[in-house]
């Protein structure tokens, strides 16, 4: 049986690029990771009982895109048949996946089920992060790049940043690694901010990354968001 999500966001013009979009939130993830400011989604598996699908026969007209995030999207339960009722209802699909499972991912591009996907890039390949069942993120997540590369779907890559977590070499190396992958788009780096508790309980930041020295080496264009020196700029 499907589940419901936990939560809607009604609408954002910022999570699928030049789109009105939702954003339903679904329970559960393979991951733990300790800067995730959603832990009640993370650890969570309950039915949401919020009705998706009456949300979006209503907002028909007004939406032109859903988002469908959590947790990690590829857990969703029936999510090929989510998709394809959310599609019947008109909308584009925008997945955000931290690419662990690409088979889920290379079915859902197969059938022409999402129209965009962001994938998180969580650490480079010479730090070991096992998922449940003993495979290695970094392996899965290089499958689910290919796959998207191979497709030609609209996509980006993204990392989550903490300089207490990763350093501006450990950055360096993953942007390498991904265009090594084949991926040419622009590399996001997305900043945390201490919104509330989060899973790992996570301090803030107690410096800032050099943004030259990244800009300089890295062989992919960088967009930066959420950083603390451009908070304020129009």
């Amino acid at each position: 049986m499907r589940r419901h999500p936990a939560d809607i966001t009604p609408l954002t013009f910022l999570d699928y690029p030049k789109k009105a979009a939702c954003i339903l939130w679904y329970t559960g993830c393979n991951l733990r990771c300790p800067y995730c400011y959603n832990p009640e989604l993370v650890l969570g598996c309950s039915d949401g009982g919020v009705d998706e699908m009456a949300f979006l026969r209503e907002r028909r007209g007004f939406l032109d895109a859903v988002v469908l995030s959590g947790g990690e999207a590829t857990l969703i339960r029936d999510l090929a048949g989510l998709c394809a009722d959310i599609k019947d209802l008109g909308y584009f699909i925008k997945i955000d996946t931290n690419g662990s499972n690409p088979d889920i991912l290379a079915d859902l591009i197969d059938r022409k089920l999402i129209d965009y996907v962001a994938m998180d890039n969580k650490m480079p390949s010479t730090r070991t992060w096992k998922l449940p069942g003993g495979a290695k993120l970094f392996d899965r997540f290089s499958l689910s790049l290919q796959a998207l590369e191979a497709s030609g779907l609209p996509y980006e890559i993204r990392t989550t940043v903490h300089p207490g977590l990763l350093e501006e070499s450990d950055l360096l190396q993953m942007i390498r690694e991904c265009e090594q992958l084949g991926y040419r788009g622009t590399y996001y780096l997305q900043y945390f901010f201490n919104a509330g508790p989060t899973l790992g309980n996570l301090e803030p930041p107690t410096r800032r990354y050099d943004r030259p020295l990244l800009d300089k080496y890295a062989p992919l264009r960088i967009g930066y968001r959420n950083f603390p020196e451009d908070r304020g700029k129009n």
